[in-house]
């Protein structure tokens, strides 16, 4: 057995610290109380979707009578199942974004949402995340995510605003702009590309990342990281959803124009440009890619495919070869 949480051996299917984390009671069960289909129609037929995020629903979720089950209000955790085959392994989705999550905030100890895999009557996997803007008493944490702090919309800015729009550059003028310990802040969002472009995350789009004001409203700071997966294990995408520079068609350096994408180097003069000193961006380059056999013992034993394995293992070694200083 292992946890649905932090994958460690243990009796149930949460360890007793996962499941009073993530649910506020011992020994919560891993297996949904109702189908797929139940919850993509309620009783008057209608979607209970809240919102439609490149090729995953998502759910909303709230605990009653000790088991999770869907809601139209007040909500407190998100429910992620795999729907779309179209896409490669889709099976593999829930998995795959549960165990990027677990490796972000375990080996790389990064900031995340709280996640778990879930399982429904049927036997699919399916992803939950619990919500960080709601506190313990239920009211909301005013947050925003930075296309909205940036005042971008698919009306005023067209359908792909959210890959267009801006770079990895300007968003961190954004926060410098709008978070108080901003450069707090600047790293952690720098730690975070480089992990996405470790895991081959080419989905970090503008909307995936978010301010909130969990103490004092108006006093701003990064969330937790959230939709962290390995999309190229389901898609052949770019490497990055946004340019890393804001002048990126007249970016001339060397690593770039010889390969065709980002490397060590380029993530330097990032780390350069948003005001990351050198040794500490070195510092953090070179973390990112010291991991690599922990990542790999972690996905031996994640609730992936054998097949979604092997192809995650070779894709980071891609990104940690392209990342060596």
């Amino acid at each position: 057995m292992r946890c649905h949480c932090c994958l460690k051996e243990t009796e149930n299917d949460f360890c007793r610290s996962c499941s009073q984390r993530l649910f506020s009671k011992a020994n919560f069960s891993a297996m949904l109380k109702f189908t797929l289909p139940s919850i993509a129609q309620g009783t008057n037929q209608n979607t209970r979707r809240i919102s439609i995020s490149g090729a995953q629903a998502k759910y909303s979720l709230r605990i009653k009578s000790k088991e999770l089950e869907p809601t139209d209000n007040n909500g407190t955790y998100i429910l992620k199942p795999s729907t779309n085959m179209q896409f490669r392994l889709f099976a593999d989705m829930p998995a795959n974004e549960h165990i990027t999550m677990q490796m972000a905030k375990q080996i790389f100890k990064l900031n995340v949402a709280e996640s778990a895999l879930l399982q429904f009557t049927t036997g699919e996997y399916t992803y939950l995340t619990k919500r960080f803007d709601i506190r313990s008493d239920g009211s909301k944490i005013l947050q925003e995510d930075l296309a909205q702090t940036a005042g971008l919309s698919s009306d005023a800015n067209g359908s792909n605003f959210k890959y267009e729009s801006l770079s990895y550059e300007e968003i961190a003028y954004i926060l410098k702009q709008h978070v108080s310990a901003s450069p707090i802040a600047i790293e952690q969002f720098f730690k975070v590309l480089l992990f996405n472009y470790l895991v081959c995350n080419g989905d970090a789009h503008i909307k995936n990342f978010s301010i909130y004001s969990p103490h004092q409203d108006g006093v701003y700071e990064l969330t937790p990281a959230y939709d962290l997966i390995n999309t190229s294990l389901h898609a052949d995408d770019f490497r990055t959803a946004l340019d890393l520079f804001k002048d990126e068609e007249n970016y001339n350096g060397k690593f770039f124009k010889d390969n065709g994408f980002y490397g060590a180097s380029d993530f330097l003069e990032f780390a350069r440009r948003i005001g990351i000193v050198e040794k500490r961006a070195q510092k953090f380059i070179l973390d990112i890619t010291a991991h690599i056999p922990e990542m790999d013992e972690m996905l031996d034993k994640s609730f992936l495919s054998d097949e979604a394995k092997v192809l995650y293992k070779e894709r980071i070694r891609d990104r940690a070869k392209a990342l060596s200083l």
